[in-house]
C-alpha cells in the first residue's frame, strides 16, 4: 500500500518515507529559488531600479490576488481533483456583495461575499463528490453558471464600493507600510501551510490525492476531504475578488478573464501534480513570483501588454499541457 506524508512524500507499504520522492520535491523547490534569482539577476543587469523595495512591492501587488486563489487550487490539485470555476467565482461573490453596497457596512458586504464563495465549493464538491461529475466538466459548468449569474444580478454593469472606506481600504490599505492585499497573500499562504504541513487534514489530503482507494481502506473519508478542499478553494477565491474589487474600486461581472488557467499554470509550474497527491505551497509562492518577475520584466523591457499576453499564453501552453496529459495517463 503507498500513502502520503503531509509533506506529499509517498510513504511504503512498511512506513517508509520515500527518499527519492523528498528529494525530487525538495529539487524541485531548488530549481524554483534558482530561476527566481536568475531572473532577479537579469533584471537588475536590465535595469538599475529593478532591484529595489518599491519594484518588490509592486510585483507582489500585481500578483497577490491571482496568488490567493492559486493557494486553493493547490490544495485541490493536491487532493486529485482540478477547479476552473475560480474566477465564477471570484466575480460573483464580489457581484452579490456589491448589491448591498448600499448597506454601508463593508463587514456585512465582506461576510456576503466569503459565503458566496463557500456555497460555489460546496456546490462544486457536491457535483464531484456525491454526483460523481468529474471535476474539470463540473467546474468548467460551474465557471459558465456562475459568469451568467453575475451578468443577471448587475445586469451586466459595473458596481462602485465609493462609500466603503472599510472596503477600499482591504486593496488599497497599508500596515506599517505593507499594503493589506501582500499581508492577506501572507497570512494565507502561511495558514496553507500549516494546513498541510502541520494537521491530521493535510496527511488526509495527500492520502487522497495519492490514492484515494487507499486511503479509504485506511479509514479516510475521502469524499468529505475533497468537498472541504472545494470549500477553501471557493473562499480563497472570494477572497482574491474581494482584493482585486477593493484595490480597482470596481467590481466588473466580465473581470478576471483567463484567470483559471493563470491560477492552473502558477500551480503546476511551482510542482503540484495534475494527478494528484502532490505539491506544495511554497511551490506556488515561488512559481508566482516567477510570472510576476517576468512581467515585470517584460514592462522594463517596453514589451507591449499584447505581447506580455501571448508570453503568459506560451508559458501557460508549456507547463498545463503536459500536466493535462499526465493526468489523463494517471486516471
Amino acid at each position: 500500500m503507498k500513502n502520503s506524508d503531509s509533506n506529499g512524500a509517498n510513504i511504503n507499504s512498511s512506513g517508509g518515507i520515500s527518499m527519492n520522492h523528498l528529494w525530487q520535491q525538495n529539487a524541485s523547490i531548488l530549481s524554483l529559488a534558482a530561476v527566481l534569482i536568475a531572473l532577479v539577476a537579469v533584471g537588475t543587469l536590465v535595469s538599475s531600479s529593478f532591484f529595489s523595495l518599491e519594484n518588490f512591492k509592486v510585483i507582489l501587488l500585481a500578483v497577490a490576488g491571482t496568488t490567493v486563489v492559486a493557494l486553493g487550487m493547490t490544495l485541490v490539485i493536491i487532493s486529485g481533483e482540478i477547479d476552473l470555476s475560480v474566477a465564477g467565482t471570484a466575480v460573483l461573490s464580489g457581484i452579490v456583495g456589491a448589491t448591498l453596497f448600499d448597506t454601508g457596512s463593508a463587514f456585512v458586504v465582506v461576510s456576503a461575499v466569503l459565503a458566496v464563495g463557500l456555497l460555489l465549493g460546496f456546490l462544486n464538491g457536491l457535483l464531484v463528490v456525491w454526483i460523481g461529475i468529474p471535476s474539470l466538466i463540473a467546474t468548467l459548468a460551474m465557471l459558465g453558471i456562475a459568469r451568467a449569474l453575475a451578468n443577471t444580478v448587475s445586469s451586466g454593469q459595473a458596481a462602485y464600493p465609493d462609500n466603503l472606506p472599510g472596503y477600499l481600504w482591504l486593496g488599497r490599505g497599508e500596515v506599517w507600510g505593507v499594503p493589506v492585499p501582500i499581508l492577506t497573500l501572507l497570512l494565507a499562504a502561511i495558514l496553507a501551510i500549516i494546513l498541510t504541513r502541520y494537521t491530521a487534514f493535510g496527511v488526509k489530503l495527500y492520502a487522497t490525492g495519492g490514492n484515494a482507494a487507499a486511503a479509504t481502506l485506511s479509514g479516510i473519508r475521502t469524499g468529505q476531504v475533497k468537498v472541504v478542499t472545494f470549500m477553501i478553494c471557493g473562499v480563497l477565491a472570494a477572497v482574491a475578488g474581494i482584493l482585486e474589487s477593493a484595490r480597482l474600486s470596481y467590481i466588473n461581472p466580465a473581470a478576471y478573464p483567463g484567470m483559471e488557467l493563470r491560477v492552473l499554470a502558477i500551480t503546476v509550474l511551482g510542482g503540484a501534480a495534475l494527478a494528484g497527491g502532490s505539491g506544495t505551497i511554497l511551490g506556488t509562492l515561488l512559481a508566482a513570483m516567477i510570472i510576476g518577475v517576468i512581467n515585470s520584466l517584460l514592462n522594463q523591457l517596453g514589451v507591449s501588454i499584447y505581447l506580455q499576453q501571448v508570453v503568459t499564453a506560451l508559458i501557460i501552453l508549456a507547463v498545463v499541457v503536459p500536466g493535462i496529459r499526465q493526468r489523463q495517463v494517471a486516471k
